[in-house]
């Protein structure tokens, strides 16, 4: 159960870095699909696999080569602690989404914080 709850956690913060990046700019969170910033290329699935995918491109696009931020599979890897800790912690069970759902928020906030130029 605490793996299912990472990997929902690690989707979620994948999910809080589309909203840290998109919503300032005034774009949706839902159109167009993942692209890389700098060259456009739409993202395949394969790109998209929280923390794994930079990794696996040592922090880099695919396609272009240019670097990708250490804050995306940093705000996915604390996404996955946000939701993962808590149910380890109590089990799964209100108690556990409550204390999820804060530490999202935090992670959400940091994430929109993070300065723009080094995204």
């Amino acid at each position: 159960m605490v793996l299912l709850a990472v990997l929902v956690g690690l989707c979620l913060g994948s999910f809080l870095n589309v909203v840290a990046w998109r919503l300032p700019r005034g774009e949706s969170v839902l159109w167009p699909p993942s692209h890389c910033p700098a060259c456009g290329h739409r993202l395949a699935v394969r790109d998209l696999v929280p923390v794994l995918s930079w990794v696996l491109l040592r922090g880099r696009c695919r396609y272009c080569r240019a670097p990708v931020s250490v804050r995306y599979p940093l705000v996915e890897a604390l996404g996955g602690i946000a939701v993962g800790l808590p149910v380890a912690i109590w089990g799964p069970g209100f108690g556990a989404m409550r204390a999820s759902l804060g530490l999202l928020a935090v992670v959400g906030f940091l994430s929109a914080a993070w300065p723009k130029a080094a995204a």
